[in-house]
This record gives structure tokens, sequence and C-alpha cells, in this order.
């Protein structure tokens, strides 16, 4: 009897180690499982940290290129600071001393970190990222004041999970992209609206309505004006330099340090509203005597006689087209060549010039009378002593302004006192608005025909024979003593539609478009202006005048999404 229990119990505790070794085997395998399970969600929160210190890296890269070094540059007034870091080779310099990066060895980084708590993660672990940036080839001042620097960038993000043993760590590195920054003299054309009064000459009141409708930025060194609810469409920044802004109030006007007058006036900024900012002074007369210097081409105008002139020296243009008395017609075209056209009348003579851009010629014909420049074929084109743009000057008025910009032409029409708009301005290439889907779409954005219209002493006037719904494809600037952009008779007759405006206007005092009763039209055209955004990386009208300070931009390529690699823990 012993011996069978001696067995038996040989027997259970051979069955009591199998089991607990298939408990412990059962349990092992478990927990290896777990663990497993574990290390590869941590291995996906590593990644996912990595991600967003990507992501975060990104985005201060475009916050020190576009808010950190733009509002430094801002502080600049002379060209020679820009002009050394191109002398010396130096576009990393510029990073270093206007966004904030280290330098090291042929490289400008910063590195930033952050934990996951900072982005909301329930989990526990941390990130770091580095934005390196090196010189794409050397920087270059393709034009006075203007300086353009090339880079190229990698960015490398380094995520933790750290409540796990051990750490676990995932590294990406972001492939190769490139970017430009431009730095150069701010200009007017920045503007879509700019006003050194916001008022009439004769200090009547002009309100944004809802017929108001701007993209682009508004500035005035005074204050802004609006009426009803909605009483204007905002979609850039908006600033002036009085603390207060004048809101209709039902008629019993109020004057508040505030974004509207709920619920009597409500206008909408999609960029905000800033009051009290700095003045921002129109140029001088010398920035005229500039201009008429490069379309006479350095010469002598006061012996001509009146009539259209374009100066030059043995058959080769030197200047412009100036236009010495008043132009009754100023016409743009273009012939089935595709060449630009401008037909001029001054008095009797009425001239047809042709530009040949393939060819490097200009041909001029006279259609009626003479007198001027005599007809023939010149050498060159009529770009100024800068060789900039086409310059079309006149020292008298210019009436009857209209036409279309052919699709490879820098065009700045200038004048001593008025210019007159009697029908459409358009360029020839641009991106109308989409009328089946009631998109608004218009656009010169990729195309090169770009127009300035500027008087120094006058007024831009859009005559009484305008057609209704006029459109305008140019930057207007009125910038003498009260000059303004304004419509003849605004308060006669009744609605002529909206003025469609692809560009900007800076005036010093602002012209009134049209009346209104409450919210309905009365005379004149309401406004639809356009901004026209090639102005922010430097496309602007040839020999437009310049603001003291400086300005940068890039050219978009930070916003395109780069493919990352996988480095491995």
């Amino acid at each position: 009897m012993k011996k069978q229990k001696g067995v038996v119990l040989m027997v259970a505790l051979v069955i009591m180690g199998i089991l607990l070794v298939v408990t412990g085997a059962y349990f092992s395998s478990n927990i290896t499982e777990k663990k497993a399970v574990d290390v590869q969600k941590a291995l996906t929160q590593a990644l996912n940290l990595a991600e967003a210190g990507a992501n975060q890296g990104i985005s201060e890269l475009r916050k020190r290129i576009r808010i950190d070094l733009k509002n430094r540059v801002q502080n600049i007034t002379q060209e020679s600071v820009f002009r050394n870091y191109v002398t010396a080779n130096d576009s990393l310099g510029l990073l270093r001393d206007f966004a904030n990066f280290t330098i090291q060895g042929d490289c400008a980084n910063f590195t930033i970190q952050g934990s996951a708590e900072d982005l909301g993660a329930n989990f526990k672990g941390n990130y770091s990222a580095t934005v390196i940036v090196k010189a794409n080839g050397s920087p270059v001042e393709p034009r006075e004041d203007r300086f353009v620097f090339p880079y190229q960038y990698t960015l490398e993000s380094k995520g933790n999970i750290t409540n796990i043993s051990p750490t676990i760590e995932k590294n990406i590195r972001l492939l190769k992209g490139y970017f430009n920054v431009t730095v150069q003299r701010d200009n007017y054309a920045r503007y879509a609206l700019f006003t050194n009064h916001q008022r009439t000459p004769s200090g009547t009141i002009v309100w944004f309505t809802e017929n108001t409708k701007f993209t682009g930025p508004l500035h005035t060194n005074e204050r802004f004006s609006f009426a009803n609810n909605p009483s204007g469409s905002f979609s850039d920044e908006v600033t002036q330099h009085l603390t207060t802004a004048r809101f209709y109030n039902q008629g019993w006007y109020r004057l508040l340090d505030a974004d509207s007058n709920p619920p009597y006036d409500v206008p909408i900024f999609n960029k905000g509203f800033q009051r009290g900012v700095d003045l921002i002074n129109l140029p001088s007369s010398v920035t005229q005597q500039d201009l008429k210097n490069q379309a006479v081409g350095g010469q002598n105008d006061g012996p001509w006689a009146s009539g259209i002139y374009l100066p030059n020296t043995g058959g080769s243009l030197v200047g412009g087209i100036y236009i010495k008395g008043d132009a009754s017609l100023l016409t743009m075209g273009v012939d089935a060549n595709n060449r630009p056209v401008y037909t001029i009348t001054r008095g009797t003579n009425t001239k047809r010039i042709t530009i040949d851009y393939t060819a490097n010629q200009t041909i001029v014909e006279d259609v009626s009378g003479s007198g001027g420049t005599p007809p023939g074929t010149y050498n060159g084109i009529p770009d100024g002593l800068s060789n900039e743009g086409i310059i079309i000057y006149g020292n008298g008025r210019i009436y009857n302004l209209s036409g279309t910009v052919q699709e490879d032409t820098n065009l700045i029409v200038s004048s001593d006192s008025d210019i007159v708009i009697n029908n459409h301005i358009i360029y020839q290439r641009y991106t109308p608005d989409n009328p089946e889907t009631g998109e608004n779409e218009l656009s010169a954005e990729g195309y090169n025909n770009l127009l300035g219209i500027l008087t120094w002493n006058g007024n831009v006037r859009i005559g009484t024979s305008a057609p209704d719904d006029l459109n305008i494809h140019a930057i207007v600037m009125a910038a003498g003593r009260d000059g303004i952009f304004t419509v003849d008779n605004y308060n006669v007759g009744s609605p002529r539609g909206v003025v469609t405006l692809l560009g900007g206007a800076i005036t010093d005092f602002y012209g009134p478009f049209g009346t209104f009763s409450g919210t309905q039209p009365l005379t004149g055209y309401g406004r639809n202006f356009v901004y026209d955004r090639r102005v922010l990386e430097g496309f602007v009208p040839p020999y437009f005048p310049y603001l003291g300070y400086f300005t940068s931009s890039d050219d978009g390529r930070l916003d395109k999404r780069l493919t990352w690699q996988d480095k491995g823990g």
C-alpha cells in the first residue's frame, strides 16, 4: 500500500509540475505577447511624435521666414545692409541676423523640442526636430534694391516614448526642399487701397458699405468709415493711423476704437483691423523727376515743341514714350502678330507705336498729322534708361485711356495731370471669374502683363462715357496733393453697376464712386477691388514709387508637402 501511495504521489507531482510548466509557459507567452504589443504601440507612438516634430519644424520654418525675418527687414532703410550679404556670398548670414538661425559650418539650423503633453496626447514621450538650411547657389541683386537669396533645406525629427523600458525611439528625415527669399524695397503697389486722407478733398466722408469688397491689404493715414450691416468685406489686413474708426450708426455717427458697431455697422475682416499704426508718407516730386528722366532718356525736353516723342540717339531708343502737352487719346492694343500697339493723339497728330520684342525694334507711324519723333523703325524698345519696362509719360493730361495690355508687357502710364479712363482696360492674359460656379477667381497670377496708372499732380478719373460694370486691370496711383481715384458726376443719374479693379489704388484723398441711401445704391458705381497678389513676389509696374523701408517674401515653395524617410530607431 505504501508503495502504491508513493507512486500516486509521484504521478501527482509530475502532473502538477507539467501543469506549472504549461501555466508558466502560457503566462510567459501572454507577457511576451503583451510586451510585443506594447513595443509595437510604442513604436507607432514614437513615429507619431517624430511626425509631429517634423510638422512643428516646418511650421516654425515658415514663421521664421514669413514673420520674424519680414518684421526685422522692415526696420531697414539702407540697401547696403542687404547688398553686403550678396557681395560676401553670405545667404546664411541673412538667416542668422534676421530669422534666429544658428550657423554651423555651411549650414544654418534651429532645433525645436516638445512633449506628448504639448500635443494633448495621453502617453509619455517627447520629440525634437532640427531644420537644416544650406545656400542653394549665390544670392543675386537682379535689379537695384532687390535681392534674392536661394536656399535648400532638410529636416530631421526624433520621437521618444519614455514610459517603456528601454526607451523607444523613432527617427524620420524629410527629403530636400527648396525656397527663395526676396528682399526688396517695399512698393506702394502692394496695397489694394492706400489713402493719405480717407475722405474727399472737400471733407466729405466716404463710407464702406455692403457694395464695398476688397481683397488685399488696406491702409489709411486717417480713419476708415463703415456703414450698415454688413458694411464691407475685407479679405486681408486693414490698418489705419488713428485709433478710432467711424461708424454710421443709423445716421448718428460714432467714433469707436473697435472693429464694429453691432448691430448696426458690422464689416467683415478676415485678417484683422489694426488701428494706431505708424504714418506712411506718399512719395515726393523728386521721384517724379526721376521717372521723367527715364522717359526722356536723360535728354532736355525744354526746346521740344508739343508732340509725341521716342527719345533716341542715332536711331536707337534711349528713353520711353514721352508726350509733351495734353493727349486726347491713348489706346493700348495687340496686333495680329501679338505685338503691343499704342495709338496716341496729341493735337492733330496721331501716332501708332508698335513694339517688336523679338526683333528688339519699335515702329513709329504717323496715322494723321505730324510732329514729334519722325516715322520709322528704331532699334530698342521704349523702356527707359534702366530698362525696367515700357514707359508712357505725359507732362499734360491724358484723356480716353483704354485698351488691352499685351501679355508680355510690363507698362506704366504716367502723367503730370489728370488721367481719364473712358472704357475697359484689361490684361490680354488673366483668369476671369467663373460664372457657372459663382466663384471669385479673378486673377493675373502666372501671367506677365502688368499696368501701372500714375498721376503726380492730378486725379485718375472714370469718365462719363465709360460703360456700366467697368473693368480696370491696373494698379492706380494719384500721388499728388489732393489726388484721388474717382468717378466723374458720381452723384448724378442712376446706378452704373460695379467697377472691378484687378490691382490696387493709392491716393492722397479717397475719391467717391457713387452714392447710396440705406443699403440701396443711388448713383455711380459700387467697388469690387481685387488684389493682384503678384506684387507680393516683387512683380510691380516699372518705375512705380517705392516706400522708404524694405520688405521680404518667399516664393511659396515652403507650402509644398515633402516626403519623408523612416530612419528607424
